[in-house]
């Protein structure tokens, strides 16, 4: 298919100014965070299920490649175009669709940014804990593309465990909708866990339901320095031991605290060799005891 032909046919789908052929566009939108451009045919802004079907029917149909993205800030490669064709952004797809307080669950598109969907919801006194470095940008279709994770998942495990389900197009442009609102869901195929970690190559998720949990009444954080690495694991296997798992774990070594300090111009401990950070969340009194636990 003609390139001229392809955007005349994804300008009818979404409308011609949700599409672009602009060099800055391919540029910009054909990188993840290592900044490795390889430039698509095309990039196009869907804002419904119903469009993202009809693209994927019409690039099916004349066989061009398809790159969903959303924030476009993973490290793995999942949303660099590496066969040209037609990248797919989400970034439309940005609406928080429901956060149901009394069952724990919210529903929300492909384009949220993650920060912005843990506020929406801790305004409501409830809690999404995934939280990956990159959470100010990422966006939720791409955690779930990438099972996504941050310091917390050692007590709150990664974004899969919160995916309950949602509604997905596939490469032919059926619209499936897997899973549902409940955590025990489990007759049938369990597509909505199949398409967590995908990095989109079995589909593209247009609304996701999420499990979440009331939000820890307190948080505290421990900064605790080491004379090096191998004192600093075996501190974090003593506080296993001792039957206490950290909401978040960070361990820094040497070189990354020099690097930091280098590149914020902040005063850190340059003398350590190597620097945990160990928080602790949950009821006050709770929080209290682990983290003199901690500190012992």
């Amino acid at each position: 298919m003609r390139n001229d032909t392809l955007v005349e046919a994804l300008g009818a789908i979404v409308g011609a100014e949700h599409v672009s052929t602009a060099e800055a566009d391919r540029i910009a939108y054909g990188q993840d965070a290592l900044k490795e451009v390889v430039q698509p045919a095309v990039v196009v802004w869907p804002r419904t299920a119903a469009e993202v079907s009809e693209i994927m029917k019409l690039a099916n149909r004349e066989r061009v490649p398809v790159t969903p993205r959303a924030g476009g800030v993973g490290y793995t490669g999942g949303a660099v175009p590496l066969h040209g064709g037609i990248l797919l952004s989400v970034t439309r797809m940005n609406r928080i669709l429901e956060i149901d307080v009394p069952n724990l669950v919210a529903v929300a598109e492909p384009g949220v940014v993650t920060a912005d969907f843990q506020r929406a919801v801790e305004a409501q006194g409830l809690f999404y804990p995934p939280d990956p470095s990159s959470l100010e940008e990422s966006m939720l279709g791409g955690n779930v593309a990438e099972n996504a994770g941050g310091p917390r998942c050692v007590k709150y495990g990664v974004t899969g465990a919160y995916v309950l389900g949602m509604t997905f197009v596939a490469a032919t442009g059926e619209i499936v909708k897997a899973g549902g609102r409940t955590t025990k869901n489990v007759v049938g195929f369990d597509l909505a866990s199949v398409m967590v970690g995908s990095e989109g190559m079995l589909g593209i998720a247009t609304d996701i339901t999420f499990r979440l949990l009331p939000l820890p009444e307190v948080n505290r954080t421990l900064s605790v320095m080491f004379p090096g690495v191998r004192a600093a694991a075996e501190c974090v296997t003593a506080i296993m031991a001792n039957r206490i798992v950290p909401a978040k774990l960070e361990l820094i070594d040497r070189f990354s605290l020099h690097a930091v300090a280098d590149y914020t111009g902040e005063t850190l401990p340059r003398e350590a060799g190597a620097l945990l950070l160990v928080e602790v969340d949950g009821e006050r009194a709770e929080v209290d005891r682990q983290a003199h636990a901690v500190e012992r």
